[in-house]
């Protein structure tokens, strides 16, 4: 019987360490699982604090982006705004209005670079090929009796100061009653759409080509030349 008794005894405690055994295993879960939970939360409020500074960081960037869009805009456009640009661009413009009136002249003024002596050689060389130009040299030669002909004379100088007659201008043909009238404008810069007759006024030294057809003013002419215009065209000029 004590022997019975020693055995359900010791059975006892047996179960009893077994159960304080199992209450330790247990209150060891637990406790990791506490620190598992408390770890967990950790994370998780930490991650909400670096999401926070993030939409900080996006919330700031997007005020210093808009900040420096209102700045951009406030800024004045300098071309618009400058003084001196506005002027260039003017004179930009004018002298594109001036390049587009001159394009719009009937016939353009031509010119010759070099010394005097150069510049009688390049008139001497278009005269060589110019039909009105051979038609003045025999005037000259065969009419007038000029032997030393050259490219600072006038077929009739004294048009500007005198009134003619038909008389002087009888043994004239149509050709040289053309370039008589014609002479009395090119005096005054006028320039022609007849291309032989302003190639051959070209070839006179004293002609210096201004004013296209459309822009020569004839308030220029004097009472002589006009009179003497009239006389060449009743003429045939």
């Amino acid at each position: 019987m004590q022997d019975n008794i020693r055995k359900r005894c010791q059975k006892t405690l047996l179960i009893a360490a077994f159960a304080g055994c199992m209450g330790c295993s247990s209150a060891q879960e637990t406790t990791a699982s506490a620190t598992i939970a408390q770890q967990s939360q950790e994370a998780v409020s930490e991650a909400g604090t670096t999401a926070a500074m993030a939409a900080e960081n996006t919330t700031t960037a997007a005020t210093e982006n808009t900040t420096a869009a209102a700045a951009t805009a406030a800024q004045p456009t300098s071309t618009a705004e400058s003084p001196s640009s506005i002027a260039e661009t003017t004179v930009a413009a004018s002298e594109t209005t001036t390049s587009a009136s001159e394009s719009t002249r009937s016939v353009e003024p031509v010119y010759f670079e070099g010394s005097n002596q150069e510049v009688l050689y390049q008139k001497m060389a278009l005269g060589r090929e110019n039909y009105y130009a051979q038609v003045a040299g025999d005037f000259f030669e065969h009419v007038k009796g000029h032997t030393d002909i050259n490219n600072y004379d006038q077929l009739f100088r004294h048009t500007a100061d005198r009134y003619f007659t038909a008389e002087d201008f009888a043994d004239c043909s149509e050709d040289i009653l053309k370039l008589a009238k014609n002479e009395i404008y090119a005096r005054h810069g006028r320039m022609f759409l007849d291309r032989e007759i302003y190639e051959y006024f070209l070839t006179r030294m004293w002609y210096e080509p201004t004013y296209a057809p459309e822009e020569f003013d004839e308030s220029c002419l004097n009472e002589y030349e006009k009179a003497n215009i009239e006389l060449l065209v009743s003429l045939g000029a």
